[in-house]
């Protein structure tokens, strides 16, 4: 279910991370997992017999909640008022047991995305300049290989800022030629690449 929802969610442009590989008993609360925590605006906790029991659910959940991410409970099963956790105590849940596509109009709220029933990501200007940013990224890549003209930086920032729809992604494109995106007198294409992928993600 976390799979198919991860899935979903970087279709319509939106970052994502999850534990894929998950922790073993003895392992300490990594450095990975809290870094990204701290990276991301919203932390959605799959509500189940499983997460409610799990002393690293429960552990990511209070981490987050210190660092006054916006929680989502999303609820996969019935779980007894007196196993909730207390972070979820107030918080509004997306019902998740009828699958990922059913609640994807709800969750889509939730995080913001304003989407309807019957939802197309090719309808969401957030989703398509979430595509639009990684496509421009990919080119800044691409161009590093045989040339660091700051003519490149600025041709691929008036493309996105006369393609993009959203405010978010015009204030990215225009931030792109900065001084501390320079090392020495050249233009960094490293540097102005990590700056878009963190604008877009929160970072």
């Amino acid at each position: 279910m976390t799979k198919v929802l991860a899935e979903k969610l970087l279709g319509v442009g939106l970052s994502v991370w999850w534990d894929k590989d998950g922790l073993e008993g003895g392992q300490e609360f990594t450095a990975e997992i809290l870094e990204a925590i701290i990276r991301q605006h919203y932390f959605l906790f799959v509500l189940s017999r499983h997460s409610t029991t799990s002393k690293w659910c429960r552990r990511e959940l209070a981490r987050a909640s210190d660092l006054g991410k916006t929680i989502i409970p999303l609820k996969l099963d019935d779980v007894a008022t007196e196993d909730l956790p207390l972070e979820l105590a107030g918080l509004h849940y997306v019902e998740l047991r009828q699958g990922v596509e059913a609640a994807f109009p709800d969750l889509s709220r939730a995080l913001g995305l304003g989407l309807r029933p019957g939802y197309d990501p090719s309808d969401d200007p957030f989703a398509r300049d979430g595509r639009l940013v990684s496509a421009i990224a990919e080119e800044l890549q691409y161009g590093k290989t045989f040339t660091d003209s700051l003519n490149l930086v600025r041709l691929l920032s008036n493309i996105g800022l006369r393609c993009c729809e959203t405010e978010r992604a015009r204030e990215l494109f225009g931030g792109m030629v900065q001084q501390r995106h320079y090392t020495g007198s050249i233009i960094d294409y490293d540097k102005v690449s990590m700056y878009m992928k963190g604008f877009w993600q929160g970072g």
